[in-house]
């Protein structure tokens, strides 16, 4: 019977492990701030792939001293939310501009586009689930405007390439005459 019993300790060890990464916040994105902006937010898609409802109390960040709030849109008007955030099993829960959304309040420094920030959520039960790393980026009012980020990296790619074209231009020109 020995076998058998270590077996099953095992399954249990393995299932807790796993519900902690069964809850993944998907194109997780902070938004940049300056040292002087007194609040920023976090974006994404929560989702609870485990066999049973997260109930999300608060949560922190690497950032560390910092006021966080879980907040939601009612009315138009940004405010705490009154309950915990509920993920049922096997669920997803968009965080978004105009929707719920995790706040970052009270941090004075930078937040700065290209930073990773990891968040760790705090759960109803007293257990923890740390995200994996999310990116820091700059979103306009109501857009994403990282594109433009992206594009800005292809440029300089495109200007290496240009120097190259431009000695075969030199080729092709030969060949036009």
């Amino acid at each position: 019977s020995d076998p058998t019993e270590s077996s099953a300790s095992d399954s249990t060890t393995a299932s807790k492990e796993s519900a902690a990464t069964e809850v993944t916040l998907e194109d997780g994105v902070v938004k940049a701030k300056a040292a002087d902006e007194p609040m920023t937010a976090i974006f994404g898609e929560l989702t609870n792939a485990s066999d049973k409802d997260i109930v999300i109390e608060s949560f922190t960040t690497s950032l560390g001293e910092a006021r966080y709030e879980i907040h939601e849109v009612v009315n138009g008007a940004m405010r705490e939310r009154e309950e915990e955030l509920r993920i049922p099993a096997g669920e997803s829960h968009e965080l978004k501009p105009g929707g719920d959304h995790l706040m970052i309040m009270e941090y004075d420094g930078e937040i700065a586009a290209g930073d990773e920030i990891t968040v760790t959520l705090k759960l109803a039960d007293g257990s923890e689930i740390e995200l994996a790393p999310v990116p820091v980026r700059t979103i306009g009012a109501g857009d994403e405007e990282y594109g433009d980020l992206e594009s800005h990296g292809g440029h300089a790619g495109h200007d290496h390439n240009g120097h190259d074209h431009g000695e075969h231009g030199g080729h092709d020109h030969g060949e036009h005459n």
